[in-house]
């Protein structure tokens, strides 16, 4: 009976409880929502990232190819710029296919404006069939200075995703520490809260039925009283009493029907 009083009572009180585990853990899913969101756009400037070191790289062996073509190394050197062009030109493809940034696509096409005069001066040496003279002179006064526009415009690209990269780091650290606290404090409140309920229906309830089970085992006639031994001022109490009057009433009707 007790344990059945108390399921009842703690069933009745447990929506409170649910409603406080459902708060905590419905942040705690939003929050994981948000950090997939977040993990999507860190994916994707990362990629962006990668793009522009690959372009990068590719750049600084195209370079060492004309530098080789025109050390005489012709067919290496020229081997090798077809290969880094067709490296850069797919890296490019990969980062207008990959913008995750407001201003990103202006960022990709100045690289590819930059890298079309710069790929078409190296062209113009090959083509040419220069002297190492001549094309060391045409590097030095063309080449060189639209390879650096070049490498800069990627890096441009690159601090880009960077710097978001790095914003989105914070972001997710704030949102992390408020989505965590209204979970932490609704799943902490809801466990105190059930802790404390039963702690004061077992105190409140549960016992003061316990003892009345007990006076009711330990009483006989002779007694004269119901002795529940309820401390507490409340209904419990009043119902010892009135039990106690009950049971006055009883033996004074059984003394008078005796005389």
């Amino acid at each position: 009976m007790n344990s059945s009083l108390k399921t009842k009572i703690l069933l009745s009180l447990s929506l409170l409880v649910l409603m406080l585990l459902a708060a905590g853990i419905m942040s705690m899913l939003e929050f994981r929502k948000m950090g997939d969101s977040v993990d999507s756009v860190l994916k994707n400037n990362y990629q962006s990232i990668e793009s522009a070191k690959r372009m990068t790289d590719a750049l600084e062996r195209e370079d060492s190819g004309i530098l080789l073509w025109m050390i005489g190394d012709r067919d290496s050197g020229r081997e090798t710029i077809h290969h880094s062009d067709s490296v850069i030109r797919k890296a490019i493809t990969e980062a207008e296919a990959n913008i995750t940034e407001t201003n990103e696509p202006q960022y990709i096409s100045d690289i590819i404006d930059a890298y079309d005069q710069y790929h078409a001066s190296v062209l113009n040496i090959l083509e040419k069939e220069s002297s190492v003279a001549e094309g060391k002179q045409k590097y030095d006064a063309e080449t060189q200075k639209l390879f650096f526009n070049t490498k800069e415009a990627i890096n441009r690209l690159m601090v880009l995703n960077q710097d978001q990269m790095n914003r989105q780091s914070g972001i997710v650290k704030e949102k992390s520490r408020r989505a965590m606290m209204p979970a932490i404090v609704s799943i902490a409140a809801a466990i105190i809260f059930a802790i404390l309920l039963n702690f004061f229906i077992t105190i409140y309830f549960i016992q003061p039925i316990k003892k009345f089970i007990n006076g009711v085992k330990e009483y006989y006639p002779e007694q004269g009283r119901l002795n529940a031994h309820v401390v507490s001022k409340d209904e419990f109490k009043v119902l010892e009493d009135e039990i106690n009057i009950l049971i006055s009433r009883l033996l004074r009707k059984r003394d008078v029907s005796n005389e």
